[in-house]
């Protein structure tokens, strides 16, 4: 009976069920603590990269108000020319640059661009082309206006040429007569304060801050000179869309948080790039220990889906397991399964189904048992009245031919072999017993068949006790005599030998040198599918099925035949602890 195919058991449609439920709340569960901390993350990199643009928007406001108070007290001294003299004045203005590291040189020019105070002696280009240049130009319109140019060469001076960023402002200042009139304060600063502004500024491991002008142009960037000789290049277009703000874009292949604030003196604007990478470090570092837990948990989830799951489903299993070996036939052990009480009443009710099947099956193999040893020995009395017809005919004829030996030594062997068939009722003799019946029915033969035939019996030593089932080898001689040797021209042999084959084996070899069978006759009495219409197999299927009955289906007959050559007939039964043979008590 074949089973139906199911395509999911109990077990997997559990563990599924639930691995499904626990990991799909779990994996909802991190990607909403993914997503919160990414935002989270994200916002605290754009605050404190903001605060620090800030930082550095607030220290450059502090430079630029340091510089604009730096031009007033210079402006408050040109006003005093008439009170103190020009060389205090200069001497006044020098101590100043002195003191600072930052400030190049401060001077003072009418209107015409001719210098008026200067805290240094250096040569000077003349005054019209000192009046051409552009911090001085975009300073004037008016007193107080000032103006903060980006970094460029000064072409002040004709011996040197320093890179400086210019502070200019047109002021007044007393003249010789003791008027006020309009002149141009210049103060050239290099870019120590405004580097070192730029360096203190971590955004990240790689961010950086730089300035650009309210045209665009670089006014400081720490990669100045890679710029400068095209080895680095600065997104200035995104820059200079924004006055002021924050947003990200990508960038030679990097995504960036760009911050851009004003500077409210200089007119500048400070950006601030940091790299997304960097600042959401932590979001990876996050991400991984995450998704460690997060495998672990998915473990660990199918593996307790899979404990449940073989919880609930092994009574089942192993109620499915017991009905599969009732199935194959194995009745040996009523099944009983613990479990849930719905499993726990359907085993029950199954254990005493099976038990009620075994009962009947016993009842069965029994009936059929008994049916067959009533049948096997029904053949046996049919076949020894005609065995002793024909030898009792025998014994007359002897009688009337005044064979008085002969008619005692066949009436004899006819007394010992019916005492061994009795055997007290036994179903098990020796072999040497056994093996006694057939001498004494070879004897009985050869006398009714006048010495047509010879026979041996051999067994090896200590075989002698060792049981058998009785009357197994007198029907295999028999078949012998009647089908192979009695139709032989020559002196017929049969020669019986018996000997142990191992593993647990005890073999009973009966070979004539008979006729012979040919393949489809021998192949009829091996597969015991029929009778010889001569009889021919009886004997030899009645002892076949009897070994079976007693000793299982591993044992029985080989037999194997030439035609004109002979019989071999060999008799497999199992070897035995021996037995005590039965004493016969001579009358």
């Amino acid at each position: 009976m074949s089973k139906p195919n199911h395509p999911h058991s109990i077990k997997t449609i559990l563990t599924f069920a639930i691995a499904f439920v626990s990991i799909s709340f779990t994996l909802l569960i991190s990607a909403i603590l993914y997503s919160q901390f990414s935002s989270t993350i994200r916002e605290n990199a754009t605050v404190s990269t903001r605060e620090i643009v800030r930082q550095v928007n607030a220290n450059l406001n502090y430079y630029t108000n340091d510089i604009l108070t730096i031009a007033g007290y210079a402006r408050d001294l040109s006003k005093q020319t008439n009170e103190l003299s020009r060389t205090e004045i200069e001497r006044r203005l020098s101590s100043i640059v002195d003191s600072r590291q930052d400030i190049v040189c401060l001077l003072l020019f009418d209107l015409e661009g001719n210098v008026l105070l200067s805290t240094t002696d250096a040569p000077r280009r003349d005054a019209t082309e000192i009046a051409k240049q552009t911090w001085f130009t975009r300073a004037l319109g008016g007193e107080g206006n000032f103006y903060f140019t980006g970094p460029h060469v000064q072409q002040l001076f004709t011996s040197s040429y320093p890179w400086v960023i210019t502070y200019s402002q047109q002021i007044s200042y007393t003249n010789e007569e003791g008027e006020l009139s309009q002149g141009l304060l210049l103060i050239d600063m290099n870019f120590r304060t405004v580097s070192e502004l730029s360096q203190s500024a971590k955004l990240g491991a790689t961010g950086y801050v730089y300035f650009i002008d309210n045209n665009g142009k670089i006014v400081y960037h720490p990669y100045q000179q890679l710029i400068n000789s095209n080895l680095f290049n600065e997104d200035l277009d995104s820059a200079q869309e924004y006055i002021f703000g924050t947003f990200t874009n990508t960038f030679e292949g990097r995504q960036r948080l760009v911050i851009i604030d004003t500077v409210n003196n200089a007119r500048w604007r400070i950006v601030g790039v940091a790299f997304m990478d960097e600042l959401m470090a932590g979001l990876d570092q996050y991400t991984t220990v995450m998704l460690i837990v997060l495998g672990f948990c998915i473990v660990i989830t199918i593996i307790l889906a899979r404990t449940v799951s073989a919880y609930i489903s092994r009574p089942i299993r192993e109620l499915d397991r017991l009905m599969n070996s009732v199935e194959r036939g194995d009745f040996s052990a009523p099944p009983t399964v613990g479990g849930n009480q719905e499993v726990a009443a359907l085993s029950q009710t199954f254990a005493v189904m099976v038990k009620r099947i075994r009962q009947l099956m016993d009842d069965i193999v029994t009936s059929q048992e008994m049916k067959r040893k009533f049948e096997l020995d029904a053949l046996q009395a049919k076949i020894n009245p005609h065995f002793l017809y024909n030898t009792l005919d025998s014994v007359v004829w002897m009688a009337e031919q005044n064979d008085t030996e002969g008619v005692i030594t066949m009436i004899t062997a006819l007394a010992k072999l019916f005492r061994i068939s009795i055997s007290k009722g036994r179903d098990i003799i020796t072999l040497a017993e056994e093996l006694e019946h057939v001498r004494n029915y070879l004897i009985i033969q050869q006398i009714r068949y006048q010495d047509k035939f010879e026979f041996s019996i051999t067994m090896e030593e200590g075989m002698e006790n060792l049981p058998t089932i009785k009357l197994i080898i007198q029907p295999i001689v028999e078949n012998a005599i009647y089908h192979g040797i009695k139709y032989l021209q020559e002196m017929g042999h049969i020669d019986i030998k018996v000997f142990k084959r191992k593993p647990g084996a005890v073999v009973i070899e009966v070979r004539d040198n008979g006729v012979g069978m040919d393949e489809q006759k021998l192949a009829t009495i091996l597969s015991f599918d029929g009778y010889h219409p001569k009889g021919v197999g009886i004997g030899v299927r009645n002892v076949h099925q009897r070994i079976q009955l007693y000793y299982g289906s591993d044992y029985g007959l080989e037999l194997s035949s030439e035609l004109d050559v002979g019989t071999l007939v060999r008799l497999v039964i199992p070897e035995q602890s021996p037995i005590q043979p039965i004493k016969v008590v001579q009358s």
